[in-house]
């Protein structure tokens, strides 16, 4: 019994460690928030020089902002992509060289999370918290 005892003090620890269902759908309407805000000023940024890309990009954060109005309300989602918005030109410090920043930020989760929704949900759900 004594060395089946380690096993049987870690195991408890593990399973309540994953987030629960209504945290990880928060954190995902969350990110997809985020992700709105990050395609929105994507397409801003390159509706002149590009604009089909930047077609691509409102389709995005319209897929983001749909994803997150599913997860939780129209007026959530609203509220959160608006102070992601803010946060972000504030990173951008105004001048849109330091566009690498968002790019090095958002571009790979953004993608994810639009990309394969169901996965980002099981990274939520098994994330340790």
């Amino acid at each position: 019994m004594r060395k089946y005892l380690p096993v049987f003090l870690v195991l408890p620890a593990a399973l309540a460690s994953a987030y629960e269902p209504e945290r990880a759908s928060n954190n995902l309407a969350h990110e997809f928030a985020e992700c709105a805000a990050y395609y929105s000023i994507t397409s801003k940024i390159v509706s002149r020089s590009k604009p089909e890309e930047a077609k691509q990009f409102d389709k995005a954060a319209g897929l983001a902002t749909a994803g997150s109005n599913v997860l939780t309300s129209e007026k959530v989602t609203n509220a959160r992509v608006e102070m992601a918005v803010k946060s972000m030109v504030k990173e951008l410090d105004n001048d849109i060289a330091n566009f690498s920043i968002l790019l090095n930020k958002y571009s790979d989760s953004c993608g994810a999370a639009i990309n394969n929704p169901e996965a980002r949900m099981t990274y939520w759900l098994e994330k340790e918290g």
